[in-house]
Formats: C-alpha cells, structure tokens, sequence
C-alpha cells in the first residue's frame, strides 16, 4: 500500500542519502583542496629560490663577491632538489615538454655558473653572463607560470566547492517545497473536505465525499471511512425517522380514531335504514343512501390513504411540491388532535406561493413534530397558527405559533440538539426538533425560533423555492465536479 508514510519515509532517505553524498563529495573536495595547497607552498618555495638564486647571481656577477656565489649555488641546489621531489606534480602541472625544458634550464645555468667562476677570458666571461641571464630568467618564468597555474586550478576548485553549499540550499528549498506541497494536496485539503463534510453532517447532509477509488493511502482511507459512517447514520436517520413516525400515529391515536368513527357511523345507520325501508323506499330514496354510503366509504379512505402515505417506509424522491397542499395534509393529519385538546386551530394559508422541492413525507413529519409540539405546550387551551407567506428573496415561510408557556432563554439555544429536551422523563426523547432540524436543513432551508415565556412560541421555517434550489443544485454540482476534478490530480 502506498501510504503517505511509506511516501515521506522514501523520500526523506532518498534526501538523507542526497546530502550524505554531497557531504561525501564535500569532504574529499576539501582533501583534494588541502593536498593541494600544500604543493602550491613548495611550489611557491621553488619560485623564491628561483628570484633568490637570480639575486645572488647577479650580485656575483656585477661585483665578484665569493659570498654570493655560494648563496647562489645553494640556492640552485634548492631549485633543483624540489625539481627532483615535485617532478611529478610539475609534469602535472607545467606538462612533460615544460619539464623537460626546465631540467635543461636547470643543468645549463649550473654549467654557465660553474664556469663563469673558473679563470675565463674577460670577453669569454660577458659571454657567459649573457647566457647565465637567459637560462636564470627562463628558469624563474617556468616557475611564477607553474605557481600561476596551480593557482588557477585551485582557484577553480574553490569555485567547484561553492557549488556544494548552493546544493545544500537548494535541496532544502526542494524539500520544504515537496513538504508544503505533501501537506496541502495531501493532508489539509482532503482534510478540509472532511471538515466541511462533517458540517453538512452535523446539519443533517449525509453526501458522500468524493475521492481516488484507486488511491489506498491514510487519507484514503480515511475519507472511505467518513463515507461509510455518513451512509450509515443517514441509513439510522431514516430508521429514527420511520419510528418518529408510528410515535406521531400513537400520539393523535384519539384524534384518528375519532375521524374514522364519524364516518364508520355513518355508514353503519344508512345501512340499516337502508335494509329495514328499502321495500317502502322509491329508486330515487336508494340511489341518494347509496350515495351517502360511498361518501363516507371514501371518506374514511382519505384518512386511512393519509396514514399510509405518512407511514410509508420507502425512499421518497424529490419532488416539486406545493406549499399549500402540504400545510392542508398536516392539517388534516392533526386536526382532530388539536381539537381534542381543546385547542384552538386558525390557518392563514396562501395559495398562490411559489414552488418548492422536496420529500413530501418528510417535510410533513417536520410540520408535525412541530404542532404537535406546539399543542403539548398548552394546557387544553390557547390558539395554534399556522401561517404561509412569502419569506425573504427565494424563500417561503411557514409559521407555526402557539399561545403556550414558551421556551426559557436558557433552553432556545439547544432545543434542536439530539437528546435534549425540557420534559419530564418518559415523556420525551429530545429528538423531534433534532429530526425537524436535519429535515430543513437537508431541503436547503433554515428555522428561526421566537419565544417569551408565559406568551409562547413562534417557529418560522424558511423553505426555497424550487427556483432557488434548481440554481443551487446546479452550482452544487459544479462545486462536486471540481472537487473530483481537484481528488483526481491530488497526490495524496
């Protein structure tokens, strides 16, 4: 598995063994320099003997002192003992042809000495003096060239040698470079995307994170474990859901009750007035009964078609949905509830606000935590709202107010979390208005909550038109094809 560890353990020896080479090559660099700094001085010494020896030979020469023929004789026999110990450097050096001129140099300058110090001739002695100059001289130029050589190559080691601290800074720009890149492709923004996705988890999105398939490092895996938890507590949201569902049946159990028994009634005596007179009654009587009897048949259909529908367990698809026809479903899922309660039901509802999309089921459930909620929070009296209107640039607003005790500031701030409540034990669980939060937010919309205790409480749903969320799926979309675009060519 290629792992982000594996990736930085290769690359950090892969820089570790860079550097030890150029340590390496550093270290014999500075040993090779040492060595030959050491045959610059002998051949700095060669040079000075040279100009000395010359010194000398001209002060023997101008003025015959025995004193500098001896000094100069020494200093030759200097000059040619380091010929003898540095030949080969000075091959190396000079070059072979060089050399070989200088030893000649060498040996005939000794010879012309020699003999100039013998009893010559005057005219033989100017003569010698001549040739001593021109050997001296080529003699002291071999030298001051070898020393400017060896200079040369020095100086272009040292300038070699330059190049190594320059690597060093450049391997540690490329390094920190590599590193930056490493975190930032590799680790914050797949990292960044979990942050973001946690978010939408938290309020109430499950949508998967796009990543590499391919890929198998920490991150990876990491982000293939996030998904995995995000479709499983979608999977429970559901579950949750479903079973806040029945709860709500069980709670206005009396209210359904009561709306199945009118028309079951009424059916129940049509029918028997229908056996008992039907001899006695014309076409016309029967055919109006009969009437009666299917109207309340379908009558208490409706009702049952409303539980079936609210009750369903498959997935609902989004759909374009009216305002006012889910208000009216919840209404009438409710109605007989509230009116058992003894509470007062006025609807303001619009007919005419724009579209929205969205799970018809679910938004239902939402509406009807809330009411009934709302009816819990009066004691067999007060009046329950339910109002729509056009809310801010894109959205539809749905108020649902009570007249009831109302929410303590304390509280408001946590009524939508999971497992909170203000109930008694037993009688809540603190996941109703946690439900009622993920539901809006998974349909793009938001809840404002206004409460003053002893005057009640007023829930304000904000839900976008499907307009809205058309452009908002599109740019979404957009969003998600860059992001697997970016998980794509991130190297992580």
């Amino acid at each position: 598995m290629k792992t982000i560890t594996v990736r930085v353990t290769v690359f950090f020896i892969g820089i570790l063994l860079f550097i030890g080479l150029l340590a390496g090559v550093y270290y014999e660099t500075m040993k090779s320099l040492t060595s030959k700094m050491v045959i610059m001085q002998n051949f700095d010494s060669l040079l000075n003997d040279s100009l000395e020896m010359r010194r000398y030979e001209k002060n023997y020469t101008y003025y015959h002192y025995p004193s500098s023929l001896n000094s100069c004789m020494g200093f030759l026999s200097d000059v040619e003992s380091a010929e003898k110990e540095l030949s080969s450097y000075i091959k190396r050096v000079g070059g072979e042809k060089e050399y070989n001129d200088f030893k000649s140099h060498l040996g005939n300058y000794r010879r012309y000495l020699e003999k100039f110090s013998s009893k010559a001739t005057p005219m033989g002695k100017e003569v010698l003096v001549g040739k001593i100059r021109v050997e001296g001289k080529a003699i002291v130029d071999f030298a001051q060239d070898l020393k400017k050589k060896k200079w040369l190559r020095i100086k272009s080691i040292l300038n070699r040698t330059m190049f190594i601290p320059a690597a060093f800074l450049i391997s540690f720009f490329i390094l920190v470079g590599i590193v930056l890149h490493l975190l930032t492709q590799g680790i914050l923004k797949p990292l960044s995307l979990v942050r973001k996705a946690t978010d939408e988890v938290a309020n109430g999105t499950f949508k998967p994170i796009a990543f590499p398939e391919g890929k198998r490092d920490e991150i990876t895996l990491l982000i293939k474990a996030f998904n995995k938890m995000a479709e499983e507590l979608h999977s429970r949201q559901e579950q949750l859901l479903q079973s806040r569902k029945l709860a709500s049946i069980g709670t206005f159990a009396a209210g359904i009750a009561h709306e199945l028994n009118n028309p079951l009634n009424n059916i129940s005596l049509t029918t028997e007035s229908l056996e008992l007179g039907m001899d006695a009654m014309d076409e016309e009587e029967k055919s109006t009964m009969l009437h009666d009897i299917i109207s309340e048949a379908e009558r208490a259909s409706v009702v049952v078609k409303g539980l079936l529908e609210f009750s369903r367990t498959e997935q609902a698809e989004v759909v374009e949905l009216s305002i006012k026809e889910l208000m009216d479903r919840t209404i009438r899922l409710v109605k007989n509830q509230v009116m058992l309660s003894g509470v007062e039901l006025e609807k303001d509802i619009e007919k005419d606000l724009p579209a929205i999309n969205g799970k018809p089921h679910d938004l239902v459930q939402a509406f009807l935590n809330i009411v009934v909620n709302a009816v819990q929070a009066m004691d067999e009296s007060g009046t329950l709202t339910i109002k729509t209107l056009p809310g801010p640039e894109g959205y539809n607003e749905i108020n649902i107010t009570d007249t009831g005790a109302g929410i303590k500031p304390a509280d408001l701030s946590h009524i939508f979390d999971p497992f909170y409540t203000t109930k008694v034990v037993g009688e809540g669980t603190g996941l109703g208005l946690s439900l009622v939060y993920g539901i809006i937010r998974s349909h793009g919309g938001y809840i404002e909550v206004n409460s003053k205790l002893g005057k009640g409480t007023t829930f304000a749903i904000f839900l976008p038109t499907a307009e809205k969320m058309d452009q908002a799926k599109a740019d979404q979309d957009k969003t998600n094809r860059d992001k697997q675009d970016e998980a794509k060519t991130c190297h992580c």
